[in-house]
């Protein structure tokens, strides 16, 4: 009687392959976590900068920024909600002129974004951006 041998892998070869695989994945799951979050954090900061050009129209337009019920906020970026809020000053006539804003862009709350180390997004009428950690913008 003939003895054929048998090709394929041992249990051996096999446990090694899949020990192999998991500690590549181990290692590659948190950066791509982390870059999915950069990306979300870089379209909440165009969206910003978007209402933000927005906003500075309506300024040159109007000689003011306009009220907060009046411009709601139709952007939306994945994790973050937007916030506009305006600052009202009297000038010697007794006139009112919005001439400050600040947006911000706050992570939802258990959202994607709830765990990134930049946390609430600003940018204000002067082109200010927080926080100014210099990765966050």
């Amino acid at each position: 009687m003939q003895i054929r041998s048998l090709k394929g892998f041992t249990l051996t070869e096999l446990l090694i392959s899949v020990l192999i695989v998991a500690v590549l994945g181990s290692l590659a799951l948190p950066s791509y976590f982390q870059y999915v979050q950069e990306s979300r954090r870089s379209e909440a900061q165009q969206k910003m900068l978007q209402i933000a050009a927005i906003l500075e129209r309506i300024y040159s337009r109007n000689g003011g920024y306009p009220d907060s019920g009046i411009f709601p906020i139709s952007q939306t970026a994945d994790g973050y909600d937007f916030v506009y809020e305006h600052k009202n000053k009297h000038d010697d006539s007794g006139e009112t002129n919005s001439l400050e804003f600040s947006l911000s862009a706050k992570p939802k709350a258990g959202g994607p974004q709830a765990t990134d180390k930049c946390g609430t997004l600003t940018l204000n009428h002067q082109g200010i951006k927080g926080p100014v950690d210099n990765d966050c913008w």
